[in-house]
């Protein structure tokens, strides 16, 4: 097909006039799914050849309009998420990986993070991937056994799964992991994982616990009573795998991420950072000099062109956010220097709902630095709303 034309930039865009010289992170969404999990809030559809195409077309067009020398010369990280980007097939993944290199080519590109599913991952994308520098591998395996696999609603079996992670490996040694925890009605995973990091050399875990998406069937079935609600599940799993993983070792650098020495993922710590970053593709978000931008969230509208929507992030959200993301970085923490260089001095209301924590138990402090400690783990969430 021949490429479409790539018109100015609309006056709606805002083009942004960040700061020179700071790291920018880059983040593709790649809406295509096999199928749709029925727990499952990330947008997706499925996949189909007009579709994708139809969907590298306007990505070019995206790319080309948005990604500018002068950002192009800040990136560090690119992150192509879903839906499930293998879903693509070889030759579409292909095209995609040829119009981001054809623009970041003189970018100082540090790493490649890919998601993927076992079902989708083939042995034919190995000559793809290979060139990318710093290449991670995101293999969505979510459970360990078949029957809580099909339990949520997924194709592929545990054997793919560990087949995906060994295909994987002949293309990177950088390969994680997702899962899934707090699944009621299911036995911790703990025991499965200590045979799986035991027996290949994974680097990354992510282990998220499952929660309610609205206007999704698993909501549904928990408003109708026919499944339990995931809230009511207790954080015992984490603390099972955290145990695992760590004597297998792996530290445990935010709440839900565990990674080898040398492989945390730099992509999401430019998230948790406050780095800015580009989100390109239906249902991106992207936080660009104070201006947050979300894309349409349906591939239609995208590929017509309905402008994104902004939102200016005031000093309250920023500070908000700040705490949420700092508190979950468990080795770094929550240091109130930084927080003087980006806010000015702490409140005392701060500084007084901070030692309360501590005086429980639930935070620690060395210096002006705070961190969750192991009780205040499982209340992550509570110790962060009082904090603000």
């Amino acid at each position: 097909m021949t490429p479409p034309s790539r018109p100015a930039r609309r006056p709606d865009e805002r083009p942004p006039c960040p700061a020179p010289g700071d790291r920018l992170a880059l983040y593709i969404h790649v809406p295509f799914c096999a199928g749709k999990c029925a727990y499952c809030g990330f947008y997706s559809v499925p996949a189909t050849p007009e579709a994708i195409d139809r969907y590298l077309d306007r990505l070019d067009r995206e790319a080309h309009e948005r990604i500018t020398p002068e950002l192009a010369a800040r990136l560090r990280t690119v992150f192509i998420g879903g839906g499930n980007p293998t879903a693509l097939g070889a030759a579409a993944l292909g095209r995609l990986l040829h119009t981001l290199t054809d623009i970041l080519g003189g970018s100082p590109i540090e790493e490649w993070t890919i998601e993927t599913n076992p079902e989708t991952f083939r042995r034919e994308l190995r000559p793809l991937l290979r060139p990318l520098p710093g290449l991670r591998l995101s293999i969505g395996l979510q459970r360990l056994r078949d029957e809580e696999i099909a339990w949520l609603g997924r194709s592929a079996t545990a054997r793919q799964g560990r087949q995906a992670i060994e295909t994987a490996l002949t293309i990177t040694p950088n390969v994680g992991i997702d899962l899934i925890l707090g699944v009621p009605e299911l036995p911790s995973l703990a025991p499965e994982l200590r045979s799986l990091v035991e027996s290949l050399p994974i680097r990354h875990v992510s282990a998220y616990f499952l929660t309610l998406e609205p206007d999704t069937p698993y909501a549904e079935a928990v408003a109708a009573g026919s499944r339990q609600d995931p809230a009511e599940t207790g954080p015992e799993e984490l603390f099972g795998v955290a145990a695992v993983l760590q004597a297998a070792g792996f530290e445990q650098y935010e709440i839900s991420n565990f990674a080898r020495a040398g492989s945390r993922c730099q992509h999401n710590l430019a998230y948790w950072h406050q780095h800015e970053y580009l989100g390109l593709g239906p249902a991106a978000v992207g936080t660009l000099a104070g201006q947050r931008r979300t894309n349409p969230p349906s591939l239609p509208d995208w590929l017509a062109d309905v402008p994104p929507t902004f939102e200016s992030l005031d000093e309250s959200t920023r500070q908000r956010e700040f705490l949420l993301l700092r508190l979950r970085l468990l080795q770094e923490g929550l240091d109130l220097q930084e927080w003087e260089r980006r806010f000015g001095p702490p409140a005392p209301t701060l500084i007084a709902a901070l030692d309360r924590e501590v005086a429980a138990g639930l935070l620690s402090q060395a210096g002006l630095r705070y961190r969750l400690t192991p009780a205040g783990l499982p209340f992550a969430n509570q110790v962060i709303a009082r904090l603000f």
